[in-house]
């Protein structure tokens, strides 16, 4: 159930903005909240899962996920790497 949550969380989610920095989306009565970052060539989401607050910590590389979701290990594969964070100019 882990893999089917987190494999559609991360291929069919619309993301709204909830506070700086950070995107949610809802998926069977449970909204999901969490920052992505890039480290190298893999792309980290954490975040939590409310109600209840689980948190979890994926780790994305090309179509290989893997990480913890409420403090168990979780390893799956996508069916497409995730698209490339957009890097902005500051002033």
């Amino acid at each position: 159930m882990i893999k089917t949550f987190i494999s559609a969380a991360v291929l069919m989610s619309l993301p709204v903005a909830a506070y700086a920095g950070e995107r949610s989306f809802k998926r069977d009565g449970v909204t999901y909240v969490y920052t992505s970052k890039q480290d190298g060539d893999a792309t980290v989401l954490e975040g939590k899962a409310f109600p209840g607050g689980s948190a979890y910590t994926l780790v994305v590389r090309g179509k290989q996920v893997t990480g913890r979701v409420g403090g168990t290990p979780v390893s799956f594969r996508i069916a497409k790497p995730l698209a490339p964070a957009v890097q902005t100019a500051a002033r």
